[in-house]
């Protein structure tokens, strides 16, 4: 190795005595900032490629999680009277108004009651209240089955009847 600089260094004039023809730096430095620029854009174009596609997907990763979420909602969303029609929103709202005064009245008898009476008239009302939780979900497939409104309508009834017996034999044994 040391014989071959020492070979460059005796024989440098040699070396140098070929001239480059003109304009050749500036060529080669065109060429060099044309490869550049080529190379720039094609990553340049890649990039802005790959974030749309990051984009779609995310995209797509939120509207479906979002209509995941809505179905779920849609699944457990309990359909009462009220959402059929405004008439049975009217029907409805009579009723809740009527069952929540007798058991305003029940609960503010002076009469004294065991637990024990107090006890099955709670799960009476407790079955009556299953009943209409399924005919809620039945209502929810079938909105337009007068067969399930009228159950719906005669459960209201059914509560409010039991609660004007259950008041009344309190009251008479008073």
């Amino acid at each position: 190795m040391k014989d071959l600089e020492d070979f460059i260094k005796k024989n440098n004039d040699s070396f140098n005595s070929f001239e480059l023809p003109e304009g050749h730096f500036e060529r080669f430095q065109q060429k060099l900032s044309t490869q550049k620029r080529n190379t720039i854009s094609r990553t340049y174009w890649f990039s802005i490629a790959a974030g749309f596609v990051f984009l779609i997907m995310i995209s797509a990763l939120v509207r479906y999680q979002f209509m995941q979420t809505k179905m779920a909602i849609n699944e457990n969303k309990i359909i009462s009277l009220s959402d059929v029609s405004p008439k049975y929103k009217e029907v409805e709202n009579f009723y809740k108004a009527d069952l929540d005064q007798k058991i305003t009245e029940f609960q503010k008898l002076d009469c004294k009651i065991d637990l024990e009476q107090k006890k099955m008239v709670d799960q009476e009302l407790e079955q009556l209240d299953i009943v209409y939780v399924s005919l809620q979900k039945e209502l929810k497939i079938n909105q337009n089955d007068t067969r399930i409104i009228n159950a719906m309508i005669n459960n209201y009834q059914n509560k409010i009847q039991f609660l004007e017996l259950v008041i009344d034999q309190i009251k008479d044994n008073c």
